[in-house]
């Protein structure tokens, strides 16, 4: 049975360092995949909503809306390992080099 490890990283060079470890620990290049998120203007850094200005008396609504408008983890490296075993030698390097769980995620967006 496979075992899938999903990891997100802020930075690509980190992602892709964890990638070639991977493939130098033996995993195979057919077994890891990353995705990127981001393009070449870098992470979004604002919103681009119409009518994005506070109402006058009413501040809680847009601070609560617009609060966290920084894009990050821009790299998701996936890795299909064959066994328990291998998934956590799998996350292990991926965490040496800086990879988060999706869980860490979506809990500090909240």
């Amino acid at each position: 049975m496979e075992h899938a490890i999903v990891r997100i990283f802020d930075v690509f060079e980190s992602a892709q360092h964890a990638r070639e470890a991977l493939l130098a620990e033996g995993f195979g290049p057919d077994e890891i995949n990353v995705s990127v998120a981001n393009d070449e203007a870098g992470p979004v850094e604002g919103n681009f909503t119409v009518g994005n200005s506070p109402i006058e008396g009413d501040d809680h609504t847009y601070d609560r809306n617009y609060a966290k408008t920084n894009q990050t983890a821009q790299c998701l490296v996936t890795v299909a390992a064959a066994d328990a075993v291998q998934a956590a030698r799998a996350d292990a390097i991926l965490v040496r080099f800086g990879a988060r769980s999706i869980d860490s995620r979506i809990d500090s967006s909240l």
